[in-house]
């Protein structure tokens, strides 16, 4: 939706450490820019069965940013799998 930025920026998986190399592996580019990831056919999230643990932490890299979302808790770190 215009106006209403919407992301999620993953910056590693397993053996692609950066989130160039790894849009670059998974063939991520901007053709997919206001895609809905519901509906779309060239990318989907599957259910694996796995279960994870995750910690929030406040942000990196964004000191121009206000103190509103500079200190939001919008980092997601996997702490372990738990199965």
């Amino acid at each position: 939706m215009e106006n209403s930025p919407e992301a999620v920026l993953i910056r590693e998986i397993e053996g692609f450490n950066g989130p160039g190399k790894l849009t670059k592996a998974l063939k991520i580019d901007k053709s997919l820019n206001g895609e809905n990831l519901a509906t779309l056919n060239q990318l989907w999230l599957e259910d694996d069965g796995y279960k994870y643990e995750f910690k929030t932490e406040k942000r990196i890299g964004i000191d121009y940013a206000c103190e509103k979302y500079k200190n939001k808790l919008w980092r997601f770190v996997l702490v372990k799998s738990l199965i």
